[in-house]
């Protein structure tokens, strides 16, 4: 099948070192980019994001919506991300409404939104994702939902204390929310990056995240005992 991809998003593409079939697929005649390639742009371009604002929120009801602010050099966008059992299946919608947004966002600051669409804009995307591309860089596709601290872009040439404070935020507000080993364990792996980044550059706040981490292992394992 034949893609319909915009000039300046296949530039965009060469830019990051991905091909239009490693970053996305054709949903009906448009290109929808995965969320991993977005991340990379987001490398690429040096886009960096302010700590989201929570609009709304009701874990009980699984709602969240959060308002992102990017900045790219001197421009900066907002976008809001919404997550609800409406428009969102899997067991994490602060993560989604965080990702749904800073895709916008992204797309905004390098000039692509309306162009294409990021694969978690709907449930219906994901769903005509070729084969050949399902679950991303991971054996199991649920772990692409699961939160990624490696998002938080940081100076490499100095200490930058709001990055490891949203990086160890990531960790410290999603790891009490799980409730089975396997998505603590899954989000522990799937941010192996952001983990080496706290270790480096904050030694204190890897081993309070290293400590909730095994504090929230036992609390489960305990209550799996009792139950």
């Amino acid at each position: 099948m034949k893609s319909n991809i915009p000039p300046k998003v296949a530039e965009t593409l060469k830019e990051i070192g991905m091909t239009s079939a490693q970053a996305g697929w054709d949903c009906h005649g448009t290109y929808v980019l995965l969320h991993k390639a977005l991340e990379k742009v987001s490398v690429k371009f040096n886009i960096k994001f302010d700590k989201p604002e929570v609009l709304e929120r009701n874990s009980e009801k699984r709602i969240a919506s959060l308002l992102v602010m990017g900045h790219m050099g001197d421009k900066s966008e907002w976008s809001i991300g919404e997550a609800s059992p409406s428009n969102n299946k899997n067991s994490y919608p602060y993560a989604m409404a965080e990702k749904r947004a800073k895709d916008r966002v992204i797309l905004k600051l390098i000039g692509l939104h309306g162009d294409v669409y990021a694969e978690d804009e709907a449930d219906s995307f994901k769903k005509e994702r070729p084969e050949e591309i399902k679950g991303g860089t991971n054996d199991n596709p649920d772990q692409d939902d699961l939160p990624k601290a490696t998002f938080i872009n940081l100076d490499g040439s100095k200490k930058d204390e709001k990055g490891i404070e949203m990086i160890k935020e990531v960790f410290v507000q999603f790891m009490p929310t799980t409730d089975n080993r396997a998505d603590l364990v899954g989000f522990w792996k799937n941010n192996k990056e952001a983990r080496d980044v706290l270790k480096d550059k904050s030694p204190k706040d890897y081993e309070e995240v290293e400590l909730a981490f095994r504090k929230r292992a036992e609390e489960i394992t305990s209550t799996k005992e009792n139950n």
